[in-house]
């Protein structure tokens, strides 16, 4: 679409400027040519505009020759074809002339040497012209390009960080229904039913690179079942957001990879119960807070799940999406909220 609608108003720029051009040599010789009649008014500007327009459209294959093609023209030979071919334009400039007569001015000889001159001004005018829209158009259409190349290259980042975050997750949720099952737990049909209905989940946003936060603490209700049936009073999860933020953005599944970094790098049992906290944090943003009992041998993978979603900020062009506080006894993550 760009393409054509840039090829019609190259059209239209070059009508216009052949149309008026020779209006202005053509005026300013009627000013001293008092026997100037409208018949050769309209056979000299016809004439012109004939040449201009010729002109303009054999210089934008010129231009476009020089600029788009893949091969590298060393500048003598751009000067070359671009002289050889004005001037043959600047000859058919002067056969116009020829057969127009005395129509454009009674003095011939002189006649032809002014149409030379302002023929070569003309033609440089026009190719320089030519050449500036190609170069323009050419560095758009590389911008247009490179952008969706950035588009599609951001894309992939995100959905590599989003497989990040599936396996680990399944992977928990698969150990802690074996050990329902094995013990005879009554809630196992309806874990597993919360762990359909977060798959599902998983599969409706999997293209989204953001939601609301609404959807997000929807599915952090059915997570938070997952978590409580695996270590029941040993965790305590508080959410206190106003309604007014439920509209806001954030990257998806960002809520439930921060859970999930709680209760994986702190210890959770009866002695040492993990207390995790949601909040407004003001200045459109929240909170995750967990009291700070980090386990003595860390994961491998330890940091990789807050480097996921710093890097997801990042893609969105979010700076400083994420802030993180750490002391002896609190451990705390504050994400932006997003435009609603």
């Amino acid at each position: 679409m760009s393409y054509s609608l840039k090829k019609h108003s190259q059209w239209k720029i070059g009508v216009a400027f052949s149309a008026l051009l020779p209006l202005f040599g053509i005026l300013n010789q009627s000013e001293n040519e008092t026997d100037l009649v409208i018949q050769s008014f309209l056979t000299a500007w016809l004439l012109s505009f004939l040449f201009l327009i010729i002109a303009w459209f054999a210089n934008s294959k010129l231009a476009s020759l020089f600029i788009n093609s893949p091969k590298k023209w060393n500048l003598a030979s751009k000067i070359l074809i671009i002289l050889l071919a004005n001037g043959l334009l600047l000859s058919l400039l002067i056969f116009l002339a020829s057969v127009g007569g005395d129509s454009i001015n009674n003095n011939r000889e002189n006649n032809f040497i002014l149409m030379f001159i302002r023929g070569s001004v003309a033609v440089a005018m026009i190719y320089l012209i030519q050449y500036m829209l190609n170069l323009n158009a050419r560095n758009q259409s590389v911008s247009m390009q490179n952008q969706m190349l950035k588009t599609e290259n951001i894309r992939a980042q995100f959905e590599i960080l989003r497989q990040q975050i599936s396996p680990h997750f399944l992977f928990n949720s698969l150990s802690t229904l074996r050990s329902m099952i094995r013990s005879s737990n009554d809630n196992a049909e309806k874990f597993v039913i919360k762990l359909s209905d977060i798959y599902r989940l998983l599969l409706l946003k999997k293209e989204k690179d953001t939601v609301t936060l609404k959807e997000e603490l929807e599915l952090i209700d059915d997570y938070s079942f997952l978590l409580f049936a695996r270590y029941e009073d040993m965790l305590s999860i508080d959410i206190d957001i106003p309604v007014n933020l439920l509209n806001y953005n954030i990257p998806t599944f960002s809520l439930q990879l921060l859970l999930e970094n709680c209760v994986k790098h702190n210890i959770v049992s009866k002695e040492k119960p993990l207390h995790i906290k949601i909040y407004d944090s003001g200045i459109n943003s929240i909170t995750v807070e967990n009291n700070l009992q980090q386990k003595t041998v860390a994961d491998k993978d330890s940091g990789l799940g807050l480097k996921n979603l710093i890097k997801r900020y990042d893609l969105l062009g979010i700076t400083e999406g994420i802030k993180i506080f750490s002391d002896e006894s609190v451990f705390r993550v504050k994400i932006k909220l997003l435009g609603q």
